[in-house]
């Protein structure tokens, strides 16, 4: 259906393709958004395999201003009390590219632009009325297939597809070099924790009830465990990756953090009726 759809509509552009065909499957988020840019990562991809052509790029407008620098390391030291209020707040879109180079320059994994729903968040401390930067958090879309993660919620395969998207996962959490502020980390990710479910459905039409990360050795997940996260156990290192490409299996610990009391109910509930049917995932 996908090839007969781009042969047979040549002349729409990449993202009316893309619209049209999450219209047809229908590929939608929970909220009735289509899920355009998942759609054009997996389009990419069939035409990256040989599978189909897309209609050609747009060439991106030019852009007279400089590219964006990151926030300056300015040095701050002393108990986290000196600093309170510390919030954490979701980044306006002007100042998303800030966000953007801020974490490629200072976060060892860079920055990726992450695909499907996601939300960026500064780390501020507005002690005297005083606003400053003091790190940066991103939470994305949950890992699609993690085996201790799935035998820890207890889920078969059908209900990791139907009910993924409840989990979010913070696959980017920044504090500027320079910033050497006891429990600030922590406390951090107790705020997000805080708001997260109403930002979610605010911004999505729905509510995660699970929050999970990822913490590469030689680091140990010191202020995920010091926030009340839970270790489950590690991966198996084989990422998105398949096996015969990975030169050295990357094996990370895995903590998760409840969100509701029913979580697992939320996770784990009874198959639908026939007629009602699941949405396409991909």
């Amino acid at each position: 259906m996908i090839k007969e759809t781009v042969r047979q509509f040549k002349r729409l552009t990449r993202r009316e393709l893309f619209a049209t065909l999450c219209e047809n499957l229908p590929w939608k988020a929970p909220n009735g958004k289509l899920k355009i840019d998942a759609c054009r990562l997996f389009l990419e991809q069939l035409e990256a395999s040989g599978l189909i052509v897309l209609p050609p790029k747009k060439s991106p407008p030019k852009r007279n201003n400089h590219e964006v620098a990151p926030l300056p390391c300015i040095p701050r030291e002393g108990p986290l009390k000196q600093y309170l209020p510390v919030t954490v707040d979701p980044v306006p879109v002007e100042e998303q590219h800030l966000w953007n180079a801020t974490v490629a320059a200072y976060h060892p994994l860079g920055y990726r632009q992450p695909v499907g729903a996601h939300q960026r968040y500064w780390i501020q401390s507005r002690a005297e009325g005083k606003v400053e930067i003091l790190g940066a958090l991103l939470f994305a879309a949950a890992a699609r297939k993690v085996a201790v993660r799935e035998a820890w919620i207890g889920w078969t395969a059908t209900e990791r597809n139907r009910f993924r998207y409840r989990i979010v996962n913070n696959t980017r959490f920044l504090i500027l070099p320079g910033v050497q502020i006891p429990h600030l980390a922590s406390q951090a990710l107790a705020l997000a924790a805080r708001r997260i479910r109403a930002d979610w459905q605010k911004r999505y039409g729905y509510a995660p009830v699970l929050l999970e990360t990822f913490v590469t050795p030689p680091h140990r997940g010191t202020c995920y465990r010091a926030a009340n996260w839970q270790y489950i156990g590690e991966t198996a290192g084989l990422g998105r990756e398949p096996r015969k490409q990975k030169s050295r299996p990357v094996i990370k610990m895995m903590f998760v953090y409840p969100l509701v009391r029913e979580w697992r109910s939320e996770l784990c509930a009874p198959t639908p009726v026939a007629g009602e049917g699941d949405e396409f995932d991909a």
